[in-house]
């Protein structure tokens, strides 16, 4: 069966919502895995569930700890019937994480439960279509009280990806749960559709297991169920962007006292718009449209934190908006309360990202037809190179492990790199490797360029910086890992820069094109962000360890809209969670997590004049949040200090 290549979120519908285009074909050796060749028919009539669940065992590799541990799964189109879960466990039927599930598109793949199936006839026993699952990779299945054996519970769900699909629940199935979903630090849903039949669906997207998060929602549209999106507990935030909600019955989005980041989401209810029901909670929302299609249907019910901007609300046979108790006013929000003192002061708009470039099959270059071995411990520095000058628009790597010894220079012509789940690490690397420079160096002017799915490793080997931006054109770095390195460093020359569901090293840029990021995780200590003079808008933040989040200098513009700080154990050196120098302007609104004493940060804002002298926004001037804080919106701006600014002492 001929494979059809990976298609990413690329267009938009209403200048808003990503929609499916048409795809083309995905190289035979690209190494996905094509559930076709282990007898999945797509016809809709036989039942395809044992042979999906054969290729996600058979996608399963060993890149190293840190690494992508398994390929993609691809699905031609087709309308594939399933009569249970689809879940990826081990020989010792132990939950496995990355379970990588891509559709040839969103609109010609269907994953169809039957009608009337057993085991989703009961509403108050909810069972999933798709279930995704951490994996154990240290410490007790019940460590923290999760169950891992039982529900696949934990924080090591990494690399869980389901895109380009319609999932579909059949009908009288109202115990049916469309994905119950579960991510860590990179993972993503990514323009898939979730429906629900006549008398079925007890919830299209449930992140409810111990413990959701940092993870990414993107170009996903929900019809039916009684809840749309429900999202528990307080770890580890989730970000949510380009999202349709339509005919849920009880609610469309549930928050229970995690942190969302949201962003263009359009709902349209009979029941509750949202609900933010403890007083943990954060919800940070720019751009909604909520409407309602019943006179007592209420917008949104708060009894934790809300800041939002851009809600427009609209029900039938009102000439104004309906009066329900929860304000639509821009701003933020304790309760039905405004809160005094802080805001939703972001001003930069969420700028789609350029779509992938995809070229015709024969302007794809493999690296490893230019000479490269992957997983074989052999230099792959000028197979690789050679790829790259080979004139191709696209340039890949089949799944595996890649050496480099030197610095790879992009060309202006190349303008996808798809990393296929693969990984690069350095070995032998020559004196002239630069370790302040780029693994990979975007040097040159152009059309722009997309780098997705693909590691950066250089454990144990020293300094070094992933991704190198100094040319004058877009980068659209998408599902990247980079362990022990930069992540990414933008020269003052170098053009727009969007970054997607990445994790790992720290990112710096300089110069005055915009950058944008949708959820972000960086975990380490010292700086993670450091800003000079640009751009900046994050929607979902989340670090782990003692750092300052963003350091904001020369004229920068940086604005944080949710996510979740996490210092773990008491720091033997303080540092604030921001740093904004005389001149910039910094917004952000977040919460902190916290289990130990002194586990938290004492500063959560310092301002720095010209001086030397300091101002600061203390951890007792916040919210609590158990030992930690809740920020649900704070504004440093050049004309004026915080009115919360206080001189530190």
């Amino acid at each position: 069966m001929k494979l059809r290549r990976l298609r990413f979120m690329s267009a938009c519908l209403g200048a808003l919502f990503a929609v499916a285009v048409q795809s083309e074909p995905l190289p035979v050796d690209s190494g996905a895995l094509n559930v076709r060749d282990f007898g999945a028919k797509g016809d809709g009539v036989h039942d395809d569930t044992a042979a999906i669940k054969e290729a996600l065992v058979a996608a399963q590799v060993d890149q190293g700890k840190g690494f992508w541990p398994a390929k993609i799964v691809y699905f031609p189109a087709g309308t594939y019937r399933v009569t249970d879960t689809l879940e990826k466990r081990d020989a010792q039927q132990r939950p496995l994480s990355s379970m990588s599930l891509v559709g040839e598109s969103r609109d010609k793949v269907r994953i169809k439960l039957d009608d009337e199936a057993a085991g989703y006839r009961e509403a108050d026993r909810p069972k999933a279509v798709i279930y995704t699952s951490s994996s154990l990779l240290g410490g007790s299945p019940t460590a923290g009280g999760k169950d891992y054996l039982g529900k696949g519970e934990g924080n090591d769900a990494y690399g869980n990806y389901i895109e380009d699909m319609t999932i579909d629940v059949g009908r009288r199935n109202p115990g049916a749960v469309g994905i119950d979903y579960m991510a860590n630090n990179i993972g993503a849903i990514r323009n898939v559709r979730i429906l629900a039949g006549e008398g079925s669906g007890s919830t299209g997207l449930s992140m409810e297991r111990k413990w959701p998060g940092p993870l990414l929602v993107i170009g996903v549209s929900i019809e039916g169920f009684a809840r749309g999106i429900a999202v528990r507990y307080r770890e580890y935030s989730v970000t949510l962007e380009n999202v349709q909600l339509k005919g849920q019955t009880d609610v469309a989005i549930r928050n229970d006292g995690n942190s969302l980041a949201m962003r263009n989401i359009d709902i349209e209810t009979a029941a509750v718009g949202l609900q933010n029901i403890s007083p943990d909670g954060l919800i940070v929302a720019d751009q909604l449209t909520v409407k309602l299609t019943k006179p007592r249907a209420a917008w949104a019910e708060n009894r934790g934190y809300m800041t939002f901007k851009g809600v427009r609300l609209t029900q039938p046979g009102h000439t104004a908006p309906p009066e329900d108790g929860m304000p639509t006013k821009d701003g933020a929000y304790k309760g039905t309360s405004p809160l005094p003192g802080f805001d939703a002061g972001w001003q930069l708009k969420g700028i789609q990202p350029p779509a992938a470039w995809q070229p015709p099959l024969e302007r794809w270059a493999n690296v490893v037809t230019y000479g490269a071995k992957p997983d074989s411990g052999e230099d792959a520095t000028e197979a690789i190179r050679a790829a790259m000058a080979s004139g191709a628009e696209a340039v890949y790597f089949p799944s595996g492990r890649y050496l480099i010894r030197d610095a790879i220079e992009i060309p202006a012509k190349v303008r996808r790199i798809a990393g296929m789940l693969s990984s690069i690490s350095t070995k032998n690397r020559l004196p002239s490797f630069a370790r302040n420079g780029g693994m990979f160096r975007v040097t040159t002017a152009g059309q722009p360029l997309t780098i997705d799915r693909l590691g950066f490793d250089n454990t144990g080997q020293g300094p070094q910086v992933a991704i190198e931006h100094s040319g004058e054109r877009d980068l659209v770095l998408r599902d990247l890992l980079t362990f022990a390195v930069a992540g990414v460093d933008r020269k003052v020359s170098g053009g727009r820069l969007f970054i997607e569901n990445t994790t790992g090293g720290s990112i710096g840029m300089s110069g005055r094109a915009g950058v944008w990021v949708r959820q972000l995780n960086t975990e380490g200590p010292n700086v993670r962000i450091r800003n000079l003079g640009s751009p900046l808008s994050i929607l979902g933040l989340k670090s782990e360890q003692n750092a300052t989040m963003v350091e904001n200098e020369s004229g920068a513009q940086t604005e944080v809209l949710g996510g979740l700080l996490y210092l773990v154990h008491p720091p033997k050196e303080r540092r604030p969670a921001f740093v904004n120098h005389d001149g910039a302007r910094l917004t952000a609104a977040y919460v902190e997590s916290a289990y130990l004493p002194n586990a938290f940060y004492e500063e959560h804002f310092v301002e720095l004049a010209p001086d030397g002298s300091k101002g600061s926004i203390a951890a007792t001037q916040l919210p609590s949040r158990g030992m930690a804080r809740i920020v649900p919106g704070v504004v440093l701006t050049p004309s004026g200090a915080n009115p919360m600014m206080a001189p530190a002492r």
